[in-house]
């Protein structure tokens, strides 16, 4: 790195802000579709493969981001990211086809991909473990503000200027932030120059690609359940060829030591799995039930879903002090048994219910949410490495890229057995069949406990700062010296 101290609260806003751009874009699109169909004379459905090419094309390009950014530098590749993002987000303001726009939304999505990751990559080579719950609370905000400001924000661009603008406000910010990237970055030290794996790069982004085609079908009731099944099948037999790719080449574009660190197993294919699809779904779940069974308008419900956000935003400051108190383990435990609990609770909805009432509950499961996924995300990261950071970045990224899919597909899965099982054939679900999806995914969310509960009690300490009162200075089972927390396999 080089000789200049980063500045750390500046780094994390520049990162910060041009995630909040890249995610943004998605809920901003989605509104403009039907506008984009009429501008292109087709139907809403046929311009939605632009969705679906800009998620995938994040996908397949994600193993391969840590590679690049230690080839050619990760704040020049950043700086490169943000303002291909600006080109392409232009090109797609002036595509006049559906095949123009899906081409053009490929190559948005490819420079989203770079943007997230090497953002990602940049924010923790550059914090230290003392400050990453600090950072990490901040850096989720994004995420969360982007799905509930992107509808209102795409109604009112697309009603009072035209969908061009969608893309085209893209422009300005991510220019903007060029200059203080290359400003405020600091230099990296490129790693030691090491071939491309092809191979892997192309086998893993064949089972990513699979894998969210499927569970994106599934969610959205594009393809039989044969198709789905078959797609699935072959994502995961390519899925195992990346995993025996990777431990047998050495250099692997996705590397997969991180995932031999107990900690950043247990956040993201253990209990963070469980307790991330579970929240996941929750938004898809209530949208649909409160307008198909509760009788409210898509206002009302906007409106009611923010509750989530705005908990999770409420109390995003107050994790750090919470977790030197308790340590991840107890806040794990505490929040996956409360937020199963919350999710539970919204099965009592009717269209009875005040909305008041549903926006109480709502609220508080967002509380709990901000403590859970912060605890996560800043768990996986706790006992990796310094060399290993990269590495890990991009398979959280990956992480969240399936978990996001599985979430949609296991709700659809759950909606669609429900209905068959106590309604008529080819019904929609009925109230009864969304409070049987609600309770299942709170017991889905519910065993990730188990997964928690098997922590040593002080895993992190270095990330959370707290101490076992009666083990002070004393060195737990279940880690060495360096922190580094040892597999436990169950």
């Amino acid at each position: 790195m080089s000789g200049r101290e980063p500045d750390l609260r500046l780094i994390t806003i520049i990162v910060a802000c041009a995630t909040f751009i890249a995610q943004l874009d998605v809920s901003l699109v989605l509104i403009a579709l039907p506008a984009i169909a009429a501008s292109f004379d087709v139907q809403p459905v046929d311009v939605s493969i632009g969705v679906t090419a800009y998620v995938l094309s994040q996908a397949v390009l994600l193993p391969g981001t840590e590679w690049v950014a230690s080839r050619f530098g990760a704040r020049r590749v950043f700086s490169c990211a943000l303002a291909g993002f600006a080109l392409t987000s232009a090109l797609c303001a002036l595509s006049g086809s559906v095949e123009s726009f899906t081409a053009a939304r490929v190559l948005q999505g490819a420079a989203a991909a770079l943007v997230n990751s090497i953002g990602r990559i940049i924010l923790v080579q550059s914090t230290p473990k003392s400050e990453l719950v600090r950072i990490m609370s901040i850096t989720t905000i994004p995420i969360l503000l982007a799905p509930s400001l992107g509808p209102p924000l795409g109604g009112f661009i697309v009603t009072h200027l035209s969908w061009e603008w969608v893309f085209l406000v893209n422009v300005p910010l991510a220019l903007a932030g060029i200059p203080l990237a290359l400003r405020v970055v600091p230099r990296t030290d490129r790693g030691a120059r090491r071939p491309f794996d092809f191979t892997g790069f192309l086998v893993a982004g064949i089972a990513l690609t699979l894998l969210l085609s499927a569970l994106d079908g599934i969610g959205a009731g594009r393809l039989s359940w044969q198709a789905a099944c078959a797609m699935l099948a072959a994502g995961m037999l390519f899925g195992f060829w990346t995993i025996r790719h990777a431990r047998r080449h050495p250099y692997p574009v996705l590397s997969l030591e991180p995932a031999g660190i107990r900690t950043f197993w247990v956040a993201t294919a253990g209990g963070g799995l469980l307790a991330r699809v579970s929240i996941r779904a929750l938004p898809f779940v209530l949208t649909l039930m409160f307008q198909t069974a509760l009788g409210l308008d898509a206002f009302w419900s906007g409106v009611l879903l923010f509750a989530l956000s705005g908990g999770d935003l409420v109390l995003k400051f107050v994790v750090p002090p919470v977790l030197r108190r308790f340590g991840f383990r107890n806040l794990l435990i505490a929040t996956a048994v409360l937020s199963a609990a919350s999710i539970a609770a919204c099965a009592a909805f009717s269209p009875s219910t005040p909305l008041w009432a549903i926006f109480v509950v709502l609220l508080a499961s967002g509380m709990v949410r901000s403590f859970l996924f912060t605890g996560l995300s800043t768990l996986a990261l706790a006992d990796v490495p310094a060399p290993q950071l990269g590495a890990a970045s991009v398979l959280w990224n990956v992480f969240l890229q399936v978990t996001n899919a599985l979430a949609i597909s296991v709700s659809t899965i759950l909606l669609s057995a429900s209905a068959r099982v106590l309604g008529e054939p080819g019904a929609s679900p009925a109230l009864i069949d969304f409070r049987n999806t609600l309770i299942a995914l709170a017991a889905i969310g519910a065993l990730s406990t188990f997964s928690f509960v098997r922590l040593a009690r002080d895993a992190g300490v270095n990330v959370s700062g707290w101490r076992p009162p009666a083990a002070s200075g004393k060195q737990s089972e279940g880690t060495h010296p360096g922190g580094r927390a040892r597999r436990q396999r169950a």
